[in-house]
């Protein structure tokens, strides 16, 4: 039997064209971040707030807040972190859900991310008009009252 032998596969060692490209004035622009969703406007004193302790299982509960935000019982819910809070939004195709008896369990990875231990005391802070909840971990409510606190009363002045 005589056939011809297959040849092997060999990469080449010329540049792929996607390295042309890559290489060009336009692709050497600096990308900045991907455009953030915006939010509507929101009318003043529409924001709700709410202190809560996550618990030992990372679940953290308000059920005031998330009736204004219109949450019930297995309402899907998609959560990312953004810098150090941790953002919950109402999603139909979100992995997360507002478990009985109304609680919101935090990923341990966000959780780690945003240097919320168990135990700790967060500020949760709804905005209905956009439909989500913000958790504010100790670290930042600390940078945001320190800051405030330090504008308001440096040179003793009250």
């Amino acid at each position: 039997m005589t056939a011809n032998p297959i040849r092997p596969v060999i990469p080449s060692v010329q540049p792929h064209p996607r390295a042309v490209i890559a290489t060009s004035a336009a692709a050497a622009r600096p990308r900045g971040p991907l455009p953030l969703a915006r939010l509507t406007e929101r009318p003043a004193g529409t924001l709700r707030f709410g202190l809560a302790t996550i618990d030992m299982n990372g679940r953290v509960a308000d059920a005031a807040l998330f009736r204004a935000l219109g949450w019930t019982i297995d309402t899907r819910l998609h959560m990312q972190t953004c810098a150090d809070l941790v953002v919950v939004v109402a999603d139909e195709h979100g992995v997360f859900r507002l478990r009985p008896p109304g609680h919101v369990r935090i990923p341990a990875t966000a959780r780690h991310w945003c240097r919320l231990d168990l135990g700790a005391r967060v500020l949760l802070a709804a905005d209905p008009v956009n439909g989500l909840l913000v958790v504010h971990p100790p670290a930042v409510l600390e940078e945001l009252v320190g800051g405030l606190l330090n504008a308001r009363f440096r040179d003793g002045a009250a």
